[in-house]
C-alpha cells in the first residue's frame, strides 16, 4: 500500500496559477501584467497558506483578476498597486508591504568611473541634444529684448472693428435621380450632401 502524501495549497494554487496563465483570456492591459501578476501571486501562495488556499478554492480566474486590477487604470500604474490589486482581488483584507533596499558592496568607485557620463536615459538624451546646441564654455546666447511701447500706447489698447462672419451661400439639394433602368436597380441608394 502507497502512502499518499497530502499537498498543502500553496503547490495547488501555484498549479491552478500557471494553467490559468496559459489559458489566459483578456484584454492588452491585461496581458501586460499576467505574467507579473501570475509570477507574485504564486510567490505570496508559498509565503502564506491561508492566501493559498483562497486563490486555490476561489472561482475567480487569472484572467478576471488582471482585467479587475487594470480597469480604469489609464495611461499607468505602479508596480505595488498592481500586486496589491490582485491580493486584494482574491482575499480583500489582505495588504502588501513594499520594500526597497540597496546593497552597495564591493570597491568605491574610482574618480575616473564616477566621472563617466551615466546610463543614457530620455532624460538625459533630451538634456544631452539641448547641450549640444549651446557649446560648453561658450556665451550663452543673449535674450531678445521687447521692444519698449510708449506709455500712452500701453494704457489704451487699439480698439478693433468687429468682424462680421463671412457668410456661406446654403447649397440646394439635389433632387434624387432616379434609375435609368428600373431592372438593373441593386437597392443602394446614394446619398448626397451637396
Amino acid at each position: 500500500m502507497e502512502l499518499i502524501k497530502p499537498r498543502k495549497y500553496g503547490e495547488m494554487a501555484a498549479e491552478k496559477i500557471a494553467k490559468e496563465l496559459k489559458e489566459f483570456k483578456g484584454d492588452r492591459y491585461g496581458d501586460a501584467v499576467k505574467d507579473f501578476v501570475a509570477s507574485t501571486l504564486t510567490n505570496f501562495c508559498e509565503q502564506n497558506e491561508r492566501f493559498a488556499q483562497v486563490v486555490y478554492e476561489t472561482e475567480a480566474t487569472l484572467s478576471d483578476c488582471c482585467s479587475k486590477i487594470m480597469k480604469n487604470c489609464g495611461n499607468h500604474i505602479s508596480d505595488i498597486d498592481v500586486y496589491r490589486g490582485a491580493v486584494r482581488y482574491y482575499f480583500p483584507n489582505a495588504e502588501v508591504h513594499f520594500t526597497m533596499t540597496i546593497d552597495a558592496s564591493g570597491d568605491m568607485p574610482t574618480p575616473e568611473e564616477m566621472a563617466k557620463p551615466g546610463p543614457k536615459t530620455e532624460t538625459t538624451e533630451r538634456k544631452a541634444t539641448k547641450a549640444e546646441r549651446v557649446p560648453k564654455g561658450s556665451a550663452k546666447p543673449a535674450k531678445q529684448e521687447k521692444p519698449k511701447v510708449a506709455e500712452q500706447e500701453k494704457k489704451k489698447p487699439a480698439a478693433q472693428a468687429p468682424v462680421a462672419p463671412e457668410k456661406k451661400p446654403i447649397p440646394k439639394p439635389k433632387k434624387e435621380s432616379k434609375p435609368k433602368n428600373p431592372a438593373k436597380d441593386d437597392g443602394l441608394i446614394q446619398l448626397s450632401l451637396f
